[in-house]
């Protein structure tokens, strides 16, 4: 009989937490809160120095916590998952003084509530450049679900297909490790003169884990002048900044108001995590005789498939009038390259040291890049 009781008990122990472990499972809560956008509506246009009205409603099966706002340029024409719609890159118009528009800001929804009406008049600035920009919506529930949507508007007028003799190439960037700095470089030209340039970072689709930040980084550089610059910045990522992919985008605008924008996307790894893209055994002839062959070499390993190779030559000594050269190379998705190629120098190229940039750009759009320099002799 003591058997029996002493069974029956464990029996009963055992049901009564496999129905409370099964109880605690039903009530973990993984569903993302739900958002509508009212306004602004997709597209819409907004002056700059009006105010931007938002209007937008949150709901989540248990309670909600707080939500965040983020604008920043979509000059270059950009996507984010759950963008409603996508623009080309595009050229605007501005008084030369001006720098895009970036805001970031966290409301807290007081009480948790199951939904929440966010009514908001966002002044926008009078002296921000013209253009397409990204509005970034993210609410966040009791238990850290998360949802974004992105919108797009236009503030002023957007002059796309405009050409102004204004161009961005040659980007330097790769994936870095947090708390390190990234290397930030590209050619520029401007026909009419650099006035200045602005470079501008966000996530790319984060969810940032406990004790993580959404790194945002803008910064506009006004050192930079001339009809043709090379950018060449580097820029401190945050030890606590949310690993996965990043967006960068590089704004010149020139003395007379135009602004051109190109962007990339890098990743922000971990100490010890390698990039996607490795480029070994890079090496270059150390000096050339005008007229005659530059021999460049390196081994190529990409996890995601090499697209594009770009190919960079100027003059460290006369980088305006000087003898350059560019190219780009096009592959298929090949994951290992053995580049190897013979760039004839200009018999006119003057004597002295000249710098080289190797860039490589994989399927999914991340980049990596070496550099080096060589003298050409007469």
């Amino acid at each position: 009989m003591k058997k029996q009781i002493i069974f029956s008990l464990s029996l009963f122990l055992a049901i009564s937490l496999f129905s409370c472990s099964s109880d605690d499972d039903a009530m973990l809560d993984n569903e993302k809160p739900q958002i509508t956008v009212n306004e602004p509506t997709e597209g819409e246009s907004f002056e700059a120095g009006g105010e931007l009205h938002f209007d937008v409603d949150f709901s989540d099966n248990d309670a909600l916590s707080s939500y965040k706002v983020d604008i920043h340029n979509n000059f270059d024409g950009h996507t984010h998952s759950g963008l409603l719609s996508t623009s080309p890159g595009v050229v605007s118009k501005q008084a030369s003084e001006l720098s895009p528009w970036s805001m970031s800001q966290t409301f807290e929804i007081e009480g948790n509530p199951r939904t929440y009406n966010a009514h908001e008049h966002i002044e926008i600035p009078a002296d921000i450049a013209e253009g397409p920009y990204h509005l970034g919506i993210t609410v966040i529930d009791v238990e850290g679900n998360q949802n974004q949507v992105y919108v797009e508007f236009i503030v002023g007028e957007d002059h796309t297909g405009e050409d102004h003799g204004l161009t961005i190439t040659n980007i330097e960037s790769s994936d870095v490790n947090r708390g390190s700095d990234l290397h930030v470089g590209a050619q520029l030209t401007a026909e009419h003169g650099i006035a200045s340039v602005s470079v501008s970072i966000h996530g790319h689709d984060l969810e940032p884990a406990e004790g993580e930040t959404a790194w945002t980084f803008e910064e506009v550089f006004d050192s930079y002048s001339g009809s043709t610059a090379e950018l060449h910045e580097h820029i401190d990522v945050p030890a606590n900044a949310a690993l996965g992919e990043y967006h960068m985008s590089i704004t010149v605008v020139d003395t007379e108001g135009n602004t051109h924008a190109e962007g990339v996307h890098f990743h922000v790894t971990e100490e010890g995590t390698e990039s996607s893209i490795a480029i070994s055994d890079f090496h270059i002839d150390e000096e050339v005789t005008a007229g005659e062959e530059l021999h460049i070499e390196a081994g190529i390993a990409s996890e995601h498939g090499v697209e594009e190779i770009h190919l960079h030559i100027h003059s460290e000594e006369d980088e305006e009038n000087g003898w350059s050269y560019e190219d780009t190379f096009a592959y298929s998705d090949e994951t290992e390259i053995d580049f190897n190629e013979h760039i004839d120098i200009s018999a006119d190229a003057a004597a002295g040291e000249y710098h080289l940039s190797l860039e490589v750009i994989d399927h999914d759009g991340n980049t990596h890049s070496e550099s080096a320099h060589f003298n050409v002799v007469e």
